[in-house]
């Protein structure tokens, strides 16, 4: 398996608006934001797990348009960070869903969004959910206040803004 093959794969989307660059202005709108959700998912259900993810003390926010949950998690080394990215891409390949994310040493970025239906589905926020568990159990540092990285969300949505096809779109 080449590593760099299934993580380039996983940012190809061009269908999430990108987030707003400054963390304090994008935790207050994502409090601030309602969540839109793919067609067929269970909104009722679906809400109540967001609204635990994205409060104002949490570590996960909406996107501006409210069609995605993004978060940062940062690690002592740059092995446990792979470890924790392996994790997640098995859970990926599992529920045959995948982030869209970026890496730099020691510190991984990660939105869940769904392509096709668009929107946010239960299967998000079940991953997002996920990768809080196993953060945890691969020794997640504590986040630091405002910790979200705007180099690594920009670096995500400068590889999802170049991608130009979506990545849910059955290739002919």
């Amino acid at each position: 398996m080449n590593p760099i093959r299934s993580i380039g794969s996983s940012v190809l989307s061009h269908s999430t608006k990108p987030s707003i660059r400054c963390p304090t202005i994008a935790r207050a709108l994502s409090v601030m934001s309602q969540p839109r959700f793919s067609p067929g998912t269970n909104e009722a259900a679906a809400a109540e797990t967001v609204s635990g993810l994205v409060t104002p003390m949490g570590l996960w926010s909406l996107t501006k348009d409210g069609q995605a949950l993004e978060r940062t998690f940062k690690f002592k080394t740059f092995g446990k960070t792979w470890d924790f990215m392996t994790a997640v891409s098995l859970q990926c390949k599992l529920k045959n869903h995948h982030p869209e994310w970026s890496n730099v040493y020691n510190t991984t970025f990660i939105r869940w969004t769904t392509h096709s239906p668009k929107g946010l589905s239960e299967k998000d926020i079940t991953l997002a959910s996920l990768c809080d568990a196993i953060a945890k159990d691969f020794g997640e540092l504590e986040p630091e206040s405002g910790s979200q990285s705007c180099s690594l969300t920009g670096l995500a949505d400068q590889v999802v803004t170049s991608a130009g096809t979506d990545c849910c779109t059955p290739k002919k």
